[in-house]
């Protein structure tokens, strides 16, 4: 068998100027949906005089239109191409936000909800993980980290900013400014610098591997059909969807929390800054280590430390406020999960030729995490008065997702060799 090489990655390549327009898209279309959805808890459902679980049935109907719209945007990738999509997205999603600004009731707020996660799956992480896919054959997980820490380093930047907006000129005001920057950003983003395919620009994907020869290594991987009938496929399902789960939570309450704790609603904007800086930054350390220690050390790594940032949480106070802050600061090494690890292990286990599909098949449940965690948390809070017990039986459930993540990476090589 021919040895197989690396094409040569010799100056600047443009995959990297993808990964820069998903950082932007990770900045301004998901962190701005996580951190106005924290930031704003509090004084909608004050003016409006609603209870929390009813504020964030919102971010559900986001995500029942994130996960309708994930089983058919591979196909649309294909139809209308990816470019096409996030600029329709964008467009969307900006005018969306807009429109929360003069919602007269919590109902309108659903309905720009729904819309919205259309326009979200349209232009954020799915669209950003089938480009770079395509542009990355090495480094994807840096790759896909350094765009995703968009959603961490904006965090750190719009928590505080939201904060401050709504204090100077009210929620309303501070969702037209939203809906303004998403549009002046994104929109030129995508429609100058999103480039299809490295063969559009005579490039290869960077790390293209060949031949000794100089012939191309041949892609390989399964057909979304034949990805479902795996057990893989099946035992990573749950996964993601727990894992989205617990994000969705944790970036939508953690303000709520805090201030429940007894901090100034100043201060948990800060925490909520620092744990998404947190975020950012070990979305770089875990990029590098889905690279080097290869994606299922990692993702195991992160999944044991998510569960024991879940036990912190459970255990804090403002008396032992130094757990919660521990807890904060590890938030990121588990929460990257959710990023990397849904891109990077879909791909080392179902390979590329039909990335696109899969992933948002995948993505479904993501949507479906997303929609359920928050609001439960939130009616939990609502009866008992407290977040703990949610906190506690998340931590479980997170424990038994490293087990499920270990089996499908046996089951991969059972099947694998099985089927050779």
């Amino acid at each position: 068998m021919a040895e197989n090489k690396v094409m040569n990655k010799k100056g600047f390549h443009y995959g990297w100027v993808i990964v820069f327009v998903g950082f932007l898209s990770m900045w301004f279309i998901t962190c701005i949906f996580s951190s106005a959805a924290g930031m704003m808890v509090n004084p909608v459902t004050e003016e409006m005089g609603i209870s929390r679980s009813a504020f964030t049935m919102a971010s559900t109907a986001c995500s029942i239109a994130g996960m309708i719209m994930s089983t058919s945007i591979g196909r649309i990738f294909k139809k209308y191409s990816v470019k096409k999509t996030m600029l329709a997205g964008s467009a969307l999603y900006a005018a969306c936000y807009a429109a929360y600004g003069i919602a007269p009731n919590i109902y309108v707020f659903y309905v720009i909800g729904f819309i919205s996660g259309f326009a979200m799956i349209m232009s954020s992480m799915v669209a950003i993980s089938t480009l770079l896919a395509r542009w990355f054959d090495e480094k994807r997980g840096l790759a896909v980290a350094l765009a995703s820490t968009g959603s961490g380093v904006g965090g750190v930047v719009m928590n505080p900013l939201i904060g401050n907006l709504v204090t100077s000129m009210g929620w309303r005001r501070t969702y037209f400014v939203l809906g303004a920057m998403i549009a002046v950003v994104m929109i030129p983003a995508v429609l100058f610098l999103i480039k299809e395919t490295p063969q559009e620009m005579g490039l290869e994907p960077y790390g293209k591997k060949e031949t000794a020869d100089g012939v191309p290594v041949e892609e390989s991987g399964y057909t979304a059909a034949e990805a479902r009938v795996t057990p893989m496929y099946w035992l990573w399902i749950p996964v993601v969807l727990i894992v989205s789960a617990t994000c969705n939570t944790i970036m939508q309450h953690t303000v709520a929390y805090a201030t429940d704790m007894g901090f100034e609603y100043s201060v948990a904007a800060g925490i909520a800054s620092v744990l998404t800086a947190g975020l950012a930054i070990w979305k770089l350390v875990m990029g590098q280590l889905y690279d080097s220690i290869g994606s299922r050390k990692a993702a195991t790594l992160s999944l044991s430390v998510y569960t024991l940032v879940l036990i912190l949480y459970a255990i804090s106070s403002k008396e032992m406020a130094i757990i919660y802050y521990i807890g904060t600061a590890l938030f990121g090494m588990g929460g990257s999960f959710a990023t990397i690890a849904y891109s990077v292990v879909v791909q080392d286990v179902f390979g590329k030729k039909d990335f696109a599909t899969i992933y948002g098949s995948i993505n479904v449940f993501a949507s479906v995490g997303g929609a359920i965690g928050s609001p439960i948390v939130a009616a939990v809070f609502d009866t008992l008065g407290t977040y703990k017990p949610a906190w506690v039986v998340l931590a479980v459930i997170m424990f038994i997702n490293v087990i499920l993540l270990n089996l499908m990476f046996k089951a991969k090589d059972k099947y694998e060799k099985e089927n050779a």
